[in-house]
């Protein structure tokens, strides 16, 4: 799971859905792993008359997207912390080597 799916899902488990463009490269992922299902809405059409249902952009979350993000989210904060070390890592080397050539 990358960042961009488990930030969709976390919007979806705090707001209780979600919209997610057609075009979006990971939701035939999210779906056939059952991660969210599409809300679907009830229009009337002008031509025929009859409702029909139609899938909107927006999407909630499952029980299997739920396990799923938090299941993940500790690797994915492991991830970041090691990150956030690194970059003050080389910050402090960058500016230790500034102050000992600038003297």
């Amino acid at each position: 799971m990358n960042f961009s799916i488990f930030i969709r899902l976390w919007v979806a488990s705090i707001f209780g859905k979600v919209k997610i463009k057609p075009k979006y490269k990971h939701l035939l992922y999210m779906t056939e792993n059952k991660f969210i299902l599409p809300i679907q809405t009830e229009t009337w059409t002008d031509d025929e008359g009859f409702p029909h249902i139609s899938h909107s952009h927006w999407y909630t979350i499952t029980n299997e997207g739920k396990k799923a993000m938090w299941g993940k989210s500790e690797l994915l904060h492991t991830k970041i912390v090691a990150w956030l070390a690194i970059l003050i890592s080389i910050a402090s080397l960058t500016f230790t080597i500034y102050i000992h050539l600038t003297k």
